[in-house]
């Protein structure tokens, strides 16, 4: 089976907590897709009235409506590369969240490339959770 190229999906879970899995390569190509799923799972109300980014994502079934985001998850398990991009939208997202009196999780598997987190000294800015390699969303 050929790696995967790259796959965005969102998730939502009841209590406030929104899921975004991301697979594949996660590079400057990717960034505005991955920076708008972002902000959809960080401020879907802004989204609804029209504010913020105003993006509507059709691929995950329109807008999401809970606008009470208490946790976002970003699920790294299934990536095979990230560059710094992806480390500027991440610690973005997690600012804007932080903000809202929210959190901003990032779920890293054994098989994730987890360097440039580390050199870059990210690892201890961003709420980081390492966890065994099982995608049945147990880990959460």
């Amino acid at each position: 089976m050929p790696a995967l190229d790259f796959a965005l999906t969102l998730k939502r879970r009841a209590g406030g907590t929104t899921i975004v899995v991301l697979a594949g390569e996660l590079d400057l190509y990717r960034a505005p897709e991955i920076e708008r799923a972002l902000a959809e799972a960080i401020e879907p109300e802004a989204a609804q009235e029209g504010h913020g980014n105003g993006l509507l994502l059709p691929a995950f079934g329109g807008y999401i409506s809970n606008p009470r985001v208490r946790r976002v998850v970003v699920d790294l398990r299934a990536v095979t590369f990230l560059d710094s991009t992806t480390l500027v939208v991440l610690l973005a997202a997690s600012g804007r969240q932080y903000a809202r009196g929210g959190e901003l999780l990032v779920l890293v598997g054994p098989h994730t490339p987890t360097t440039a987190f580390e050199a870059t000294g990210l690892d201890r800015i961003l709420a980081i959770k390492q966890v065994r390699d099982d995608t049945s969303g147990t880990a959460l």
